[in-house]
């Protein structure tokens, strides 16, 4: 039997721009690469405050406070041949200290160090525009200006 998955991520934004830190995902060679916002699983009776704080220490060695949540996805997909089903909670983040903003790129290592990506800042709408995909599909939509603060994605 297959289970829902519970991951959060952060929209962690560049005070005075609209850029955020997102994450690139390096995937087979006959995919293109994917970009998301950093974060993960959040554990068993863990809240995704706690989850997020824990994903950034983990995976790029700096502090973030959790902010607000934005919204939330239910993202029903395939994956090599298998369904999958995600709830992923995207929640506002800011880093504890707020020199690491002018920081261009971190270097984070996910998985207990399985794999490794890097970091940039991007605009929502240039994530939109490029021809990598931006994970879960629909996280952009709770940017939109009309509120959408709840969606279900489903797909390939």
């Amino acid at each position: 039997m297959s289970s829902v998955r519970a991951t959060v991520l952060g929209a962690l934004r560049r005070p005075g721009t609209d850029e955020y830190l997102v994450q690139t995902l390096e995937m087979p060679p006959e995919l293109t690469d994917a970009r998301r916002f950093v974060g993960g699983g959040i554990e068993f009776g863990e809240t995704s405050d706690d989850a997020l704080e824990r994903e950034f220490r983990e995976e790029l060695g700096v502090d973030v406070a959790a902010g607000p949540v934005v919204g939330t996805v239910e993202n029903v997909y395939r994956w090599n041949d298998r369904a999958g089903h995600d709830l992923v909670v995207v929640r506002e983040a800011r880093f504890a200290d707020d020199s690491l903003y002018g920081t261009d790129s971190f270097h984070g290592i996910d998985d207990g160090g399985s794999f490794e990506y890097d970091t940039e800042w991007r605009t929502v709408e240039s994530l939109l525009d490029a021809p990598e995909p931006f994970f879960p599909r629909g996280v952009a939509d709770l940017f939109a200006p009309d509120g959408v603060d709840h969606l279900v994605s489903e797909g390939d």
